[in-house]
């Protein structure tokens, strides 16, 4: 096994749940069937019939949301791994004790179902009158039913198998195994990261165009799992430092619309897909994209006030990863007066003859990333990035050229 990898599971707890819920749900038998004259039923090797309840299903969804709750404290700063969620060692104290506080409310609730049991199925029963016969001839003994709700949880330590404890020709296959499983656990963190975006994103954004704080706390719950877990792939923290740039610009209050909306908007959109995660912790996406025309509305279209800087909140809200498929220029950073004029670019133009395909791609002009956060010789640096816009326009009068200015 890799020093890597020892050095993943030398910081990991595996936390197991064996929470059993009992669902009330019967095999539906002919029997239990009312047919007109002449029917006839499929046997079973072509369809089954379905289920039937002995009880209330209202009566069973406290179970379930403590088993959710349990699931959601395991991945609060864990992830899915070997049957169980893989936590760092420093957080198995307060998940132990978060599960233990569930584990007596679910007895609690369990107390609280058998002692009302009989009663509540009479009550289903007298609801289906109909079917009661059908219903009454699947009711388990209460004794049963408790039996089949269980709470419970395990911790434990995965170790790389020792050859003087597993036959040496099959250890070398149980290290690969184990070895692939446990590089595995960053692929299933960005995942998990990519999937509650993509609901926080259905939940809160589309369609709306203001949010609240409790939208500010998803992107925090995201962001401290990533922390956590940062061990696992160094991809998780530049990805942690976007989520708290992107959190330390908002104003301290909320409802947030406008700007600080787009700016959360574009983040839940990057953590709501694995692949730009990835890119973005390797640094592949430090390069942000805003379009000509975006460009030209920011900056005035009319070429006028050449000397303001674009504000911080305006060049947030136009960011975004847009694919470029179109050729592109690189060129050097503008660093001084000398440089504002973009070596290289006016013989790109020249000999630049876009076809109609490449202009209905809707390329995009690229900005690096430290002109989304303007220093102090911002000035400077975007008086050329408006030229380059204004250039760009009067050359492409049907589209936008893609342009890149690497930092």
């Amino acid at each position: 096994m890799s020093h890597k990898a020892e050095m993943i599971l030398d910081q990991i707890d595996v936390v197991k749940l064996d929470i059993n819920l009992w669902t009330s749900s019967k095999k539906l038998r002919p029997e239990d069937l009312v047919l007109a004259d002449g029917s006839k039923l499929p046997p079973e090797d072509l369809a089954y019939l379905g289920t039937k309840k002995t009880i209330d299903p209202d009566k069973l969804k406290e179970f379930n949301r403590i088993k959710k709750e349990a699931e959601r404290i395991c991945l609060q700063s864990g992830t899915r791994f070997i049957g169980g969620f893989a936590n760092p060692r420093d957080e198995i104290p307060r998940i132990t004790q978060e599960l233990d506080e569930l584990s007596k409310e679910f007895s609690k609730a369990r107390d609280q179902l058998l002692s009302t049991y009989h009663q509540d199925t009479e009550e289903w029963i007298a609801r289906h009158a109909e079917f009661g016969d059908a219903i009454r001839r699947a009711i388990e003994p209460v004794d049963s039913v408790a039996a089949k709700l269980r709470f419970d949880y395990v911790v434990f330590r995965v170790t790389v198998p020792q050859s003087e404890v597993v036959l040496p020709d099959s250890t070398p296959a149980a290290v690969e195994s184990l070895t692939r499983r446990t590089y595995s656990m960053s692929d299933q963190l960005f995942h998990e990261i990519a999937q509650e975006a993509s609901q926080l994103i259905d939940r809160s954004f589309v369609g709306k165009d203001t949010v609240t704080g409790r939208s500010l706390n998803a992107f925090r719950r995201m962001r401290d799992k990533l922390d956590s877990l940062g061990f696992l792939d160094h991809r998780c923290m530049p990805v942690v430092d976007r989520i708290d740039v992107v959190l330390d610009a908002l104003p301290k209050q909320g409802p947030y619309n406008g700007s600080p909306f787009n700016s959360l908007f574009h983040l839940g959109l990057l953590l709501s897909d694995p692949d730009k995660i990835k890119r973005h912790g390797s640094g592949l996406l430090q390069m942000e994209s805003i379009s000509v025309s975006d460009a030209m509305a920011m900056t005035g279209s009319d070429g006028e006030d050449d000397d303001a800087v674009m504000p911080d909140s305006s060049l947030t809200d136009v960011v975004n990863e847009v694919p470029v498929e179109a050729p592109v220029v690189v060129t050097t950073a503008v660093t001084s007066e000398e440089d504002n004029d973009l070596p290289g670019f006016d013989d790109f133009l020249s000999n630049y003859h876009p076809s109609k395909d490449v202009f209905d791609s809707a390329p995009s002009v690229e900005v690096a990333q430290d002109v989304l956060n303007p220093a102090p010789e911002a000035n400077t640096f975007m008086a050329s990035v408006k030229e380059t816009v204004k250039v760009a326009s009067e050359t492409a009068s049907t589209s936008s050229v893609p342009v890149l200015i690497e930092d």
